[in-house]
C-alpha cells in the first residue's frame, strides 16, 4: 500500500503485486474529489448509462462507459498521474486503456459471485496482459457490499501452450484458491489488479445508491485478441496532450460491416476459410452487414 503523494513504486510494493496479485493505493483522491465524481456519475446513470431501457431509480447496475468517458469530470480519472503510474508499475510496459467503466448499483442490485475476467470474446479480458484499476466512490464495506479478492489466485492461471500463436488459459483448480479476504477499499483509494486475480463482490444491505470506476488497460505489447473499444474523437479530446497516448483506436465513422479471418494452423502455405455468396457469385469472409 502507498499513499497519493508518493512518486514511486519500490521493490518491495512490486514483489508484494507479484505475490497477491493486487497493489492498493490508499487515499488517491480527497473527499472532495470523491464527492465530484460521484455526483458526475449519479447524474450520467439517470439520462445517459447503459442499458437504455433501464430507468433510474428502477432497481439494477447502471454503466457509464466508454466514449462516455467524454462528459466532463469524467475523462480526468483515467489519465490520472498515480493511476497511469501504478498500472503500467503493475504492467511492466506502458498501458493503453481497453475500456473506461463506471457502475452505479441500486441497494437492491445482487452483486457478483467469484470469477476473473480472462475472456478472450471481449476486447478488454481478451489482453493476456491487462489490469483493473478500481476507484469506489464510497466506503466499501459489508453495507454498500465488499469487493472481496483472492490474494495469489493469479499465479494459479497457466497457459495452455506458450508457443502457440494464438494463446488460452487452462480452466485453474479452485481448490488452490486462496480464501477471499476484504482489503478494506474506502472512498478514493485505489485497487489495481491483476486480469488473473479472482475476486468477488456480495450484495450489499445498504438503501444508498453504491458507484464506483472501474477502468481496465492493458500493455501496449500485448493488444486484446478481440480488437479495441472503438474511442471516438471527443473522448480522445477530452483527454489531456499527455494522456491521448492511453487511446489506442480513434474514429468517427461507424462500423457497417465485420468480418471474421480463420486461419487454418499449418505448417505450409496460409489457409483461410471463405464462404460463398451465391447471390453476389463470389467468394468473402464470413460475416456481413451490422457491428
Amino acid at each position: 500500500m502507498m499513499d497519493r503523494n508518493a512518486v514511486a513504486f519500490d521493490d518491495q510494493q512490486m514483489a508484494e503485486y507479484d505475490k497477491n496479485g493486487y497493489l492498493i493505493v490508499r487515499n488517491l483522491l480527497s473527499p472532495d474529489e470523491v464527492e465530484a465524481l460521484r455526483s458526475v456519475v449519479h447524474d450520467q446513470a439517470q439520462w445517459n448509462s447503459y442499458p437504455p431501457s433501464l430507468k433510474y431509480p428502477t432497481p439494477g447496475k447502471y454503466t457509464i462507459s466508454g466514449n462516455k468517458m467524454a462528459e466532463p469530470g469524467l475523462s480526468s480519472i483515467a489519465e490520472h498521474p498515480t493511476v497511469v503510474q501504478a498500472v503500467e508499475a503493475a504492467l511492466g510496459e506502458p498501458a493503453h486503456l481497453t475500456a473506461y467503466v463506471a457502475y452505479l448499483r441500486t441497494p437492491s442490485d445482487k452483486g457478483s459471485g467469484a470469477h476473473c475476467d480472462y475472456k478472450r470474446w471481449r476486447p478488454v479480458g481478451s489482453s493476456m496482459n491487462w489490469v483493473f484499476a478500481i476507484i469506489p466512490l464510497a466506503d466499501i464495506d459489508e453495507a454498500y457490499g465488499q469487493f472481496l479478492v483472492s490474494p495469489g489466485s493469479h499465479k494459479l492461471s497457466r497457459v495452455i501452450d506458450e508457443n502457440a500463436r494464438i494463446q488460452d488459459l487452462a480452466p485453474i483448480d479452485k481448490s488452490e484458491m486462496a480464501p477471499f479476504i476484504d482489503p478494506g477499499l474506502k472512498a478514493g483509494d485505489l485497487l489495481v489488479t491483476s486480469a488473473y486475480t479472482w475476486h468477488e463482490a456480495p450484495a450489499g444491505t445498504t438503501s444508498d445508491d453504491r458507484c464506483g470506476i472501474f477502468n481496465k488497460y492493458c500493455a501496449v505489447n500485448a493488444p486484446p485478441a478481440a480488437g479495441y473499444y472503438p474511442y471516438n474523437s471527443e473522448a480522445l479530446g477530452a483527454l489531456s496532450e499527455t494522456g491521448k497516448r492511453l487511446i489506442p483506436v480513434c474514429f468517427d465513422e461507424p462500423i457497417t460491416t465485420t468480418r471474421l479471418l480463420i486461419e487454418r494452423a499449418s505448417d505450409g502455405d496460409a489457409e483461410f476459410l471463405l464462404v460463398r455468396d451465391t447471390e453476389k457469385d463470389r467468394w468473402e469472409l464470413p460475416g456481413g452487414e451490422g457491428g
